[in-house]
């Protein structure tokens, strides 16, 4: 399991070196993703290769067909028939005008991709372009290179679907998955833990396998993955601790079981500086794309801060937990650290869920900026600095703040100037006197302020919203569940009000386009495939627009 054939280190070696070329271009905007995928895929062979193994429409059921069993089949169940390749073509077999040596030679591996895209250009009986928008693969006969890139793929004639799976998640903007095993170096070129998460396609070469009549299929992808792709639906995310519950007991579905009751995915954050920082928890069953895998379990991956060797940063990417004191490097069922303690009570085949049970002290802690105003042991208001730096300064005064003869409020009777502070409330159960410090009225007024400002100063797990978090200023539209594209509040609420209107703005027993015909002045909103609210035509205008600019305006991992 640890250790790949040599085909798939060699495979693993191209993927992982070409990725990390940063003079290869990005075309289509990667996520968040929903709706068509188009794909061209050309197919080129060098002059001196003789006939493919394989011919057109074997590739297009591997590719871009439904129900073969191919990569458009895992792109939909994975995506939770959010992504589909809609629109995709298979064009060849095209012919460079070089030998398998001379292309090879060229040395640049831009170089490769060009004399195939140029092939397929020139070609004078089939000439094709690659239209905008669409990511490119391209097949080679024989092998020259296999590597992906936010925008395409360069693999040979032999993919299977894993391969495809692993490089067409580089085309849409997935990068590698790693572990924690830190003694884990799959080839010298690659980082410490990098391709050591046997259950996510993102570590192909290592990946568990299933069969399909395409040669080897990947697992499901983890749930970060699915996550940052924006194929979770927002209602089965749960950010533990958010709410204030530091206790929790909560059932998982398996992510291939979206039809099971439960939560897909967990978020445990517990970095107070880094709301990126934080534990993800999802639940896997030997089934479907994870028949390979081998049993049933729960994952717990660390989200977490990378840089590459050269010390550039290189994002967020998930770290599987793994038992590094087992001989199989098993996942961690159980895990104390940070605050967080997560322990796995049941695993339900019938059901195909899992029930885990989480204690987390992160709901208590203050936002950045903020500190426990710790006037008594128990007081866990979040203050500045120099408000609490201020208020110890304020008990230390107290003796001599006070009338030394009492006075009509008893022993704690200020001196003349002073009033009480009454910015703590005693707790009744601890027999605490009431907080009769004495201090000028400006700070009894400034504690009486600190604890009604309170609740915004605490719980940072209410600002981790996970890889989709949009830049400042912004929020997600929320046109439906799925819907993770960021526009201005103003948007939101625009949107909102659409789809409380949705059902007066029908045509009343349908008409020329169905059920869902608008009434005269509307038209379809179309945020996504299927999203029939009507709306007014500048609205429609405004949500292809935001699409369009979605990714831009993510926050940078």
């Amino acid at each position: 399991m640890r250790r790949a054939t040599l085909y798939r280190s060699f495979a693993v070696v191209l993927c992982v070196l070409a990725f990390q070329m940063a003079w290869l271009p990005a075309h289509a905007p990667a996520r968040p993703l929903r709706g068509s995928v188009p794909l061209s895929v050309v197919l080129c062979k060098s002059s001196d290769a003789g006939t493919p193994n394989h011919d057109l429409a074997y590739y297009q059921n591997l590719v871009v067909n439904s129900g073969t069993g191919g990569l458009a089949d895992y792109w939909r169940d994975v995506s939770y028939q959010n992504a589909n390749l809609n629109g995709s073509v298979v064009r060849g077999w095209y012919t460079v005008p070089k030998t398998t040596e001379q292309w090879k030679q060229l040395g640049d591996r831009w170089k490769f991709v060009q004399a195939c895209e140029d092939a397929a250009k020139t070609d004078p009986s089939q000439p094709y372009t690659i239209p905008p928008g669409h990511r490119k693969i391209f097949i080679t006969y024989p092998g020259i290179d296999f590597f992906g890139w936010n925008g395409g793929a360069f693999v040979d004639s032999n993919v299977d679907v894993g391969g495809l799976a692993h490089e067409g998640g580089h085309s849409i903007g997935l990068n590698h998955s790693f572990s924690n095993n830190f003694e884990s170096l799959n080839a010298w070129w690659a980082q410490i833990g990098e391709y050591d998460d046997p259950w996510d396609a993102m570590s192909w070469g290592n990946a568990f396998r299933v069969p399909t009549p395409f040669g080897d299929g990947p697992p499901w992808m983890i749930g970060y993955n699915l996550d940052r792709m924006g194929w979770l639906p927002r209602s089965r995310i749960v950010t533990i601790g958010a709410t204030g519950t530091k206790r929790i007991s909560i059932t998982l579905a398996a992510l291939g079981h979206p039809e099971s009751p439960g939560a897909l995915l967990l978020r445990i954050p517990f970095d107070t500086d880094d709301p990126m920082h934080y534990y993800t928890v999802e639940f896997r069953r030997k089934t479907r794309w994870d028949a390979g895998i081998p049993n049933d379990t729960v994952l717990i991956h660390e989200v977490r801060k990378a840089w590459t060797p050269h010390g550039d940063f290189q994002g967020h990417p998930a770290f599987l937990l793994r038992q590094l004191s087992h001989p199989q490097l098993l996942p961690l069922q159980q895990f104390d650290a940070n605050g967080v303690s997560i322990r796995v009570q049941s695993i339900n085949p019938a059901t195909n869920t899992a029930t885990v049970s989480i204690v987390t002290s992160f709901p208590e802690r203050c936002m950045v900026g903020y500190v426990w105003r710790e006037a008594r042991s128990y007081d866990h208001v979040c203050v500045t600095g120099g408000d609490r730096a201020t208020l110890r300064d304020e008990d230390n005064h107290a003796a001599e703040r006070r009338n030394p003869n009492g006075g009509p409020y008893g022993p704690d009777t200020c001196n003349q100037g002073f009033v009480w502070r009454e910015g703590i409330i005693p707790n009744p159960g601890l027999g605490d006197p009431p907080d009769h410090i004495c201090v000028p009225p400006s700070a009894r007024d400034r504690e009486r302020t600190n604890n009604q400002q309170a609740p915004g100063r605490n719980n940072p797990a209410r600002i981790t919203y996970g890889p989709n978090t949009c830049k400042p200023g912004l929020v997600w539209r929320e046109a439906d569940d799925w819907d993770w594209v960021c526009v201005a509040p103003p948007i939101r609420q625009q949107t909102r009000n659409d789809n409380a209107q949705a059902a007066a703005r029908r045509e009343p027993g349908g008409g020329p386009y169905g059920p869902d015909t608008c009434r005269q002045g509307f038209v379809w909103r179309e945020a996504f495939p299927g999203d029939h609210v009507c709306v007014t035509p500048p609205t429609r205008s405004q949500a292809l627009d935001d699409n369009q600019h979605a990714q831009e305006r993510l926050l940078e991992l």
